[in-house]
């Protein structure tokens, strides 16, 4: 069982790192672009908080509703990953990582669509 355990937790760290190399992506391409920390290794005591403060400006970004929700969304879903992802790594529960896996889908859905959105009304 501690295979299939390691396996979870190691494919759960390639999509929160796959998530944040998404996010980097979206935020370079805002209106007004949010840089993030983007060295090789960045640990999570730097990325929670600059995720937070891209979730907390997600509204002064001059773009629509919608978008300004798909990249609140992306970053609060991604944030819960984490929570979830932590927890797991404390004490593994199939939920808890059930939950994580699913929070990275929700976020990777919306800042895929924000990506498409910001992309097609760049010449804008």
């Amino acid at each position: 069982m501690a295979d299939l355990e390691d396996e979870n937790m190691s494919a759960l760290a390639h999509g929160i790192s796959r998530i944040y190399a998404l996010l980097v992506e979206v935020c370079g391409l805002l209106p007004v672009p949010i840089g993030l920390p983007v060295e090789r290794e960045i640990p999570t005591s730097t990325v929670v908080p600059a995720v937070q403060r891209v979730a907390e400006l997600a509204k002064d970004q001059p773009m629509g509703e919608m978008q300004e929700a798909q990249l609140f969304t992306g970053c609060i879903h991604y944030l819960a990953a984490i929570d979830l992802f932590a927890l797991c790594a404390t004490r593994y529960i199939e939920t808890r990582a059930e939950g994580c896996g699913a929070n990275l889908i929700y976020a990777e859905e919306a800042l895929k669509d924000l990506a498409r959105w910001l992309v097609i009304n760049e010449a804008d």
